[in-house]
């Protein structure tokens, strides 16, 4: 089996086409026979939403991960992923609770690297791992960066989306 692939999908602005990017590079994978997971780190659930999850109706999802994170099994991990109509194509979703989350981790240590640890423990059967990331640098854009093997940085040509490009240049240097 390949090396899993762990790639962000970030930018420091919004509307610029990130969750577009994650939903379409994740079916063009998918139909390559590729197993493919996409995490929805955006409180906005924009990408759960694509699917027709309702976030505010889940009861598992990425916040799980990072609640739960030391405890989680197997069997709370695939309660947390669904299956898409698209074949191979699964998606961790967001939930609403996921907008507190910068609150309560972002003083305790070692909360960046939440996400890596769970992809290491519970994605051993993906080729690839998207994550969607919100515009704002966080506890949540931070550890899918910390994942990630690549960071894809979509971005319009206008000014402020030049900005939000800018601002994450120095973010992935600071990292």
């Amino acid at each position: 089996m390949n090396k899993l692939k762990i790639w962000t999908i970030a930018n420091q602005k919004g509307g610029v086409g990130k969750t577009t990017t994650v939903v379409t590079l994740g079916a063009i994978l998918a139909l390559q026979g590729n197993k493919v997971l996409m995490l929805d780190t955006d409180p906005h659930a924009s990408l759960t939403y694509y699917f027709g999850i309702d976030s505010e109706e889940l009861q598992h999802g990425v916040y799980d991960v990072f609640t739960q994170s030391d405890s989680m099994t197997k069997d709370d991990w695939n309660k947390c992923v669904w299956e898409t109509p698209v074949e191979n194509l699964s998606i961790l979703p967001a939930t609403m609770a996921m907008a507190t989350l910068d609150g309560v981790l972002s003083k305790k240590s070692g909360m960046g690297l939440i996400v890596k640890k769970a992809l290491a423990k519970f994605a051993a059967e993906y080729d690839y791992v998207l994550i969607d990331c919100p515009p704002v640098l966080g506890v949540l854009m931070v550890n899918a960066l910390a994942a990630s093997d690549k960071v894809l940085i979509p971005v319009q040509t206008e000014c402020m989306a030049l900005k939000g490009l800018e601002r994450m240049y120095r973010t992935m240097e600071l990292m």
